[in-house]
Formats: structure tokens, sequence, C-alpha cells
């Protein structure tokens, strides 16, 4: 039975690299998204869409792996000579897992940056149109007042 629930927890750890994979992947598409010359905010917004859902099915795998490992860990604790190999291979898995977040946490400071320095451009961006448009309603007005004409009194007595 042991060896059941050994299998069952290694199955879910592979499972969590694989899905830590697919967010190294969604987290370079991100970086392609923002850094690029007009970034397509529907695509990003999707992106994070598709990165919640993996968040969501990682969190229920640790759930999953935390509530399987709390049910066998006395087991495996008394029997680590049997389990030997199945637990050297849980802690490779391990350490890769732990190696894919912390790859993925730069990833994600990367993102958190660049998006800013693009906001940052779009604000000033912006703020320059703003100006601009200041500017032309401002030449307008004074065009307007250059062009007018004061009445003037004209006497028509012959």
């Amino acid at each position: 039975m042991s060896d059941a629930y050994m299998s069952m927890l290694i199955d879910s750890q592979e499972k969590k690299l694989a899905l830590l994979e697919k967010a190294i992947e969604l987290d370079k598409e991100q970086e392609e998204i923002i850094t690029g010359d007009e970034p397509d905010m529907g695509a990003l917004n999707a992106n994070i869409n598709a990165k919640g859902a993996l968040i969501d099915e990682l969190d229920r795998l640790d759930d999953g792996f935390e509530s399987l490992y709390a049910k066998v860990r006395e087991d495996f604790i008394q029997n680590k000579d049997a389990h030997k190999e199945e637990i050297r291979t849980l802690q490779g898995l391990i350490r890769q897992i732990t190696e894919k977040i912390a790859q993925i946490e730069a990833m994600e400071a990367r993102s958190k940056i660049n998006f800013e320095n693009y906001m940052k451009q779009r604000r000033n961006s912006f703020k320059d149109n703003k100006n601009a448009v200041k500017a032309a309603n401002t030449y307008a007005v004074n065009m307007r007042k250059m062009n007018k004409i004061d009445s003037m009194f004209v006497d028509n007595k012959k």
C-alpha cells in the first residue's frame, strides 16, 4: 500500500514540474508581449488568465500532496530503507521544482519591471498629448484674437 502512495506522491510532483514548465513558457510569452513595440493588452490579459489557471492547479496539487504525505509520513520515516529509491526520486523532483520556482520568480520580477516601464511610457505619452492639445487650444484662441477686428465707428454723414 505504501508503494502506491509513494507512486502517487511522485506523480503529483511530476505533474507539478510539468505545470511549472508551462508557467515558464507563459512567462516568456508575457515578456515578449510587454517588451513588444505596441503590447497587445488582450493577449496579455489572456496570458495572465492562463497563468492564474495554472496557479490554481498547482495549489490543488500542493494540497493533495500535503494531505497524502501527512497520511503516510510515519510509514515512510519508519521504513526509509524500503523506499530509498522512491525517496531519492522525490527529493530530485523537489529540487527541480525549487529551481523552476526560483526561475519563475526571477522572470516575474523582470516582467513587473518591464510592465512598470511600459506604463510609465504610456503616462508620459498621455501627458505629452495632453500638453500638445493644450498648446494647440491656446494657439487657436490666440489666433482667433489676432484675426478679430474690433468694432469700428464709421461715420456715414456726408
